[in-house]
């Protein structure tokens, strides 16, 4: 799905493309941040200038002492100023408001990046993505570009070589400490190279910054200070919550945890619903946790009218706590700050009996679908050509005299399925009992990007086929001779001559969220669309696409093949050719296309439900997740860009993820 472009009309499509991806991305965050959850709350979103977001800072340039910015300074401003010249480090303690002013600062870049053509479009990254110590920041970059903007890997490197974006990171401080200084590093090669840019921005919390020895090469830092008395007591008037001033004022505890944009932001949403004895007897991390316990509660006991489950009973508190304590879990874990339900991944399975459940589904379906299409399409052709034999259905052994492929392909259909169910849960168990040595060995391995006939890939594909039809034969206790399993050979053969290298990688690999990725723009002509970029602007977008390629593809291969076996009649000089005979040609049309469709698109799709599948029946996860995902954002504990989800704060992730997971 492509965005409307916006900007000056003197600017390449694709780049005005990105302009308006990144605008709504920031115009969506900044309308879901807590600031701005405090004035839905007082009736004062429509007046946002008369309330502005209060902040503390001071700018340091090189080896200057540090100075003081009067508050009526913009981080524009600063970011324009002849010191800095576009090359900013935004540093701060938790909740202080780093990812906040840079998303001010890149709603103004974008707002200049709209009306002057030759301005760099900003785009926003977050630092907690870079996983490979090796990968330079450049090649990293294009990663993310095509992972999180839809652009394509030639356009990206245009892009990036002549300088056309202007990158704000985020998320730093969120690598592993070790990790931390790596990148640091990588980031000032990156600065130093030939593809270095020429305005950036970066954040992160200020006690990690002074743990490196080495320093990042910008020209300046401003540092986001703690909020001080007049600030607050302002701030609160404008709000009309003098009461709560009254309170904290005199209680140097409670004054001290407000310092912070967010705490006081939460403070003023669950400030009826706290215990002022608990809050003060505590620990300043206890009072931390308990405030945030607080807002986690006020959330999920407002009354909303939720638009997510306007026709169904939305999930109580417990659930939806439950659910929120999974999945912040699992963020942690891969150090991620958002989420894509389509990017759900095996590896979210731990124990060992969900993993042999979900090979057995996933095996079981694709062989049981793959070994019955194919043995279908030999029923049509042994029919057509006059070849008699027996088939065993379902146990019973049937003698077939020809009279059309039509019976024949429909028997032949059923024993396919049959024992292609029993090769699935077989290479299934065998899998999910050994997979995960497979897997470790195989992480890394990518995806050969080919459409191009491979003789080498079908003449390997085509002993597979002569063995995998000898075994067929076996473990259906029937044998019709050498010349069934020739063709089944050379069908198979043929199928992953075009797609095998396609096929082989997708079935290789750890994750099939690549496969989704690089299949997302196959179209109706089977040839990959000229989109440079593909924004992704619903839940689950990248799954429901494939679903829609599965059945063009299907579609796609079902005509010219249904044509080709009917003319191929015609040819031998079929008398007989008669309603048996289109039905036949239909039937085979029908098998060959579905068969394409499965192995090109529809394997992720399988894959993905039953993974969904089993995390619904083991409780981590509501079946229908966008839906649940949208409700919590409705409460105002995630956020959501497009298809993807983020906490609303990462301190809020953190808190969920310390949690202990239990199930009903």
């Amino acid at each position: 799905m492509t965005l409307t472009p916006v900007g000056n009309t003197e600017r390449p499509k694709n780049e005005r493309i990105l302009l308006a991806s990144v605008k709504s991305e920031v115009t969506s965050r900044l309308r879901q941040s807590l600031h701005n959850a405090v004035l839905i709350n007082l009736g004062k979103e429509s007046q946002p200038q008369q309330v502005k977001r209060p902040w503390n800072a001071e700018r340091k340039i090189g080896f200057k002492p540090a100075e003081a910015l009067p508050e009526s300074t913009t981080i524009l401003s600063v970011f324009d100023s002849q010191e800095v010249a576009g090359k900013l480090l935004i540093l701060g303690a938790p909740g202080s408001g780093k990812t906040t002013t840079q998303l001010e600062l890149a709603q103004e870049l974008i707002q200049r990046a709209q009306e002057q053509p030759d301005y760099p479009v900003p785009v926003l990254f977050n630092l907690s993505s870079w996983k490979d110590d090796r990968q330079s920041l450049t090649d990293w970059l294009l990663a993310e570009l095509k992972s999180k903007y839809g652009v394509s890997t030639e356009l990206g490197k245009d892009w990036v070589g002549n300088q056309h974006l202007l990158l704000l990171l985020d998320g730093l401080d969120e690598l592993e400490p070790q990790r931390q200084e790596l990148c640091v590093q990588a980031i000032n090669q990156f600065l130093l190279g030939g593809n270095r840019p020429l305005l950036l921005v970066i954040c992160s919390r200020s006690e990690e910054d002074g743990s490196y020895s080495t320093q990042l090469q910008l020209n300046g830092t401003i540092y986001l200070r703690p909020l001080t008395n007049n600030q607050i007591c302002d701030y609160l008037s404008k709000i009309k919550y003098r009461d709560l001033w009254s309170i904290i004022s005199i209680n140097l505890d409670l004054l001290e945890l407000v310092r912070t944009p967010l705490f006081l932001s939460i403070t003023i949403l669950v400030f009826q619903d706290i215990s002022l004895e608990k809050w003060h007897l505590s620990s300043k991390a206890e009072r931390y946790q308990y405030l945030l316990d607080a807002y986690i509660g006020r959330m999920l006991a407002q009354d909303i009218n939720s638009r997510a489950y306007l026709k169904h009973k939305p999930p109580n508190a417990r659930k939806t706590r439950m659910w929120l304590v999974w999945l912040a879990g699992q963020m942690l874990l891969k150090s991620k700050t958002e989420f894509l339900i389509e990017e759900m991944q095996p590896s979210l399975l731990k124990s060992k009996i969900p993993k042999i459940i979900y090979n057995l589904i996933v095996w079981g379906v694709i062989q049981m679908l793959i070994n019955g299409l194919i043995l279908g399409m030999l029923g049509v052709i042994l029919g057509l050509v006059g070849v008699t034999g027996e088939v065993s259905v379902l146990g019973r052994v049937i003698n077939h005299e020809v009279s059309g492929g039509v019976i024949i392909g429909f028997l032949w259909l059923v024993q396919g399925l049959n024992g292609g169910m029993i090769i699935g849960l077989i290479v299934g168990l065998i899998n999910g009992l050994f997979g995960e040595i497979i897997e470790d060995k195989l992480e890394n391995t990518g995806l050969i990007q080919s459409d191009k006939f491979s003789h080498k890939t079908m003449i390997k594909w085509l002993i597979i086929g002569l063995i995998w039809g000898i075994i067929n034969q076996l473990i259906s206790g029937t044998i019709t001779g050498v010349i069934i399993v020739l063709i089944w050979g050379l069908i198979i053969g043929l199928i992953n001559g075009l797609i095998g290298d396609k096929i082989e990688a997708l079935e290789t690999r750890k994750t099939f969220h690549y496969f989704l990725k690089n299949e997302l723009t196959f179209g109706m002509l089977g040839e990959f669309n000229n989109l440079a970029i593909e924004s992704k602007t619903i839940p689950n977008q990248g799954i429901w696409q494939s679903v829609k390629n599965t059945f063009n593809l299907s579609v796609l291969y079902f005509l010219p093949s249904t044509i080709l076996i009917f003319l191929i009649q015609i040819i031998q000089g079929n008398n007989s050719l008669n309603k048996s005979a289109l039905i036949s040609s239909l039937m085979f049309g029908l098998f060959f296309g579905l068969l394409v469709g499965i192995l090109r698109s529809g394997t992720p799709v399988i894959k993905h439900f039953a993974l969904r599948l089993i995390l619904y029946r083991n409780g981590y996860i509501p079946w229908n997740y966008a839906r649940f995902l949208d409700y919590c954002t409705e409460r105002m504990l995630l956020q959501r860009v497009g298809s993807r989800y983020r906490f609303i704060h990462k301190l809020l992730q953190d808190h969920f993820a310390q949690m202990e997971f239990k199930r009903d």
